[in-house]
């Protein structure tokens, strides 16, 4: 199988549900843990969501309670999105996200425009790589860039949705260079 093949396979393994395909009835922890790691979020095994994650994000006030010990769709929706962002971004950033883009939308209007997202910028990108040299260090390296920049911009407009606002963004770094001949 080639690169290209692979990479379509890998997107496709990537895909999650639509909101109906999330259960309409609620489930205690273990079940929560059981639906969603049939939701790859990462093409790495290690990336699993765990019932001490989940006390966290609850903690931190990135996802709501759950309701005795159950959990609803509107909580699996809010776990399907965090598990997928807070890979680029923290808890704090990604709990701030998600309720700013989640206002005056219902939980289905918000996740469905979540993976409207989704499938645009694989699409984006499936077209960035197809249409590549083949240079794969090159392009998995202008990738990585490509995410660096696009986490500080995120960073930098979550800091202003959030009301800080520090010049010091703009700020020239000192450029201290220590000279070994003195």
């Amino acid at each position: 199988m080639g690169n290209v093949e692979k990479l379509r396979e890998l997107a496709e393994q990537l895909k999650f549900p639509d909101y109906n395909g999330f259960p309409d009835i609620e489930l205690y922890m273990d079940q929560v843990l059981d639906f969603l790691s049939r939701s790859r979020t990462s093409l790495r095994d290690d990336d699993r969501l765990s019932s001490a994650m989940v006390n966290n994000y609850i903690k931190a006030d990135v996802l709501p309670r759950a309701r005795g010990k159950k959990y609803s769709r509107e909580h699996l929706v809010h776990l399907s999105v965090i598990l997928r962002i807070k890979q680029v971004l923290s808890v704090k950033d990604t709990g701030t996200l998600i309720k700013e883009d989640k206002q005056n939308r219902t939980d289905e209007e918000f996740y469905e425009n979540f993976r409207k997202m989704i499938d645009m910028t694989a699409k984006e990108i499936s077209g960035k790589v197809l249409s590549s040299d083949g240079n794969l260090p090159d392009i998995a390296m202008r990738m990585a860039v490509e995410s660096y920049l696009c986490k500080i911009t995120c960073e930098y407009m979550i800091d202003m949705i959030s009301g800080f606002e520090d010049d010091s963004y703009f700020s020239k770094p000192t450029n201290t260079i220590i000279n070994e001949d003195k």
